[in-house]
Order: structure tokens, then sequence, then C-alpha cells
């Protein structure tokens, strides 16, 4: 079964009551960022201690590291802010970062993902390489980069990053994307993903364990982490998937 992960904001005056909520319901991992209206970026030290101390041991906080919008091609300062901030997620008790580093041809920046990577592994922390993954020129070569460098997860949505899309209009790529990648890292796949387009999204991705349904609003009501909704998404996720006649797997 696929697992669930639900991306909260840690500018949110709910933020413990949301991850107890989160937690309560048996969600399998938590990913944390700020300045949401930015597309998520890096959490200051309060929130995250905050959230290590209301997040349960079964559930995993993942933590964003971003510290700026934009474009993902990062200075040297910005390199050197990144992994002081991954050292940080890893004193206050964080399982695991989001992060993403691009060249100016779109590609990894392997040098910088090299030394963020051999930091991870130093501090007991797993990564995931954010959608920064949609804006490479080759998905299938970044890719085997990223699986070169022990990345354990892969966040897209099938639609070129610059474009802001709905996730499902990335289907196809996504199908693509997750056969090719052939269970060996997990593909979170999220940027849109809601309750009323999860049915339609699961005729076309395999429900197995390396693949993670990543949300956000969907499951808030009023800025709260809604549990009818999170048991709603449960009960979706677990349910067997009824291929449409003549639609093979991804």
């Amino acid at each position: 079964m696929a697992q669930i992960e639900i991306c909260l904001d840690s500018d949110s005056w709910y933020l413990t009551t949301n991850i107890q909520t989160v937690c309560a319901a048996g969600i399998d991992s938590i990913e944390l960022c700020s300045q949401m209206a930015q597309q998520g970026l890096s959490v200051g030290a309060e929130a995250l201690a905050q959230a290590r101390q209301a997040c349960n041991s079964h559930t995993q906080l993942w933590v964003m590291l971003r510290p700026r919008a934009g474009n993902f091609i990062y200075s040297v300062t910005e390199q050197q802010q990144i992994q002081a901030q991954l050292q940080q997620a890893a004193q206050l008790g964080a399982d695991g970062i989001v992060v993403g580093a691009l060249t100016a041809d779109a590609q990894p920046d392997m040098p910088f993902l090299t030394l963020l990577l051999q930091q991870c592994r130093q501090l007991g922390l797993a990564c995931t390489f954010h959608r920064a993954f949609d804006a490479c020129s080759s998905p299938a070569n970044a890719v085997e980069q990223l699986l070169a460098l022990g990345v354990q997860r892969i966040l897209s949505n099938g639609t070129p990053w610059q474009q802001q899309q709905s996730i499902t209009l990335g289907t196809r790529q996504l199908a693509a994307l997750q056969q090719y990648i052939d269970r060996r890292l997990t593909l979170v796949a999220g940027g849109g993903v809601t309750l009323a387009n999860l049915p339609q999204l699961q005729q076309t991705l395999q429900g197995n364990a390396q693949l993670c349904w990543h949300l956000h609003s969907a499951v808030l009501t009023d800025g709260k982490v809604d549990a009818a909704k999170l048991e709603q998404l449960q009960q979706c996720v677990a349910k067997p998937v009824n291929k449409q006649h003549g639609e093979a797997d991804a």
C-alpha cells in the first residue's frame, strides 16, 4: 500500500495541534515548511523544535531546506546556509531533509549534493530531492545521479516546475517516472493532490510501498488539519484500485 505524507506550514498558529492530529491518525510522514505561498522554504529553529516535540516516533518528520524562493541554483553563501540548516535539523531531531540544488544547465548540482549527502549519512538523516526534480532537463539522468548519491525519495508532480500546474496534468509523466524508477527509491507524488482527484491519480500509479501521496491544503479546514479528511484520505489509499478497462499498470 502507498504511504501518505502531509505537508504542514511551520508558520501556522495551529502547528502543534496540526502535527498532533496527523500523528494521531497514524500518517506515515510530515514535511515541514515555512512560507507556503513561496512553495515552501526553510524552517526556523523554534518551529522545528516545537514540531519535534509534538511529533511522535511513528510519524517521520521531514524538514525543508530551501533558503529562498526562485530557482535552485545556489551561491556559495547559500550552500553554506543550507549546510548549516541541515546541521540544525539533525540537532533538533528531524528524521530527514527535503532539498534540491541544480546547475545552470538544469542538472542536479552533484558537487554540492555530494557534500549534503555525506553530511546526511554522518548525522543519520534521510534525504528527499524536492520538486527541483521537475526543473531538471533530463529526468532519467537525474534519477540515476540521485540514486548514486544515496537519495531515498524524489518529489514530483510530473509537470515542469516553472509552470506551477496541477498534478492531474502530469499523470502520464509520473507513470513513466514510476516505471523507470522501478522501486529503486520512493516516488513522492505531490503538488495538487486532493481528495477529489486522488481516485483518478490512483488509476495511473501503482499503489505500492515505494509510492507516497503528498498533500497539503486538501486536508485542512480553516487552517487546521481535519481528522475526518485524514480518515477519508486513508480509506481512499487503502481501497483496492480497479483499473479502468484496457488500462495497464504504470
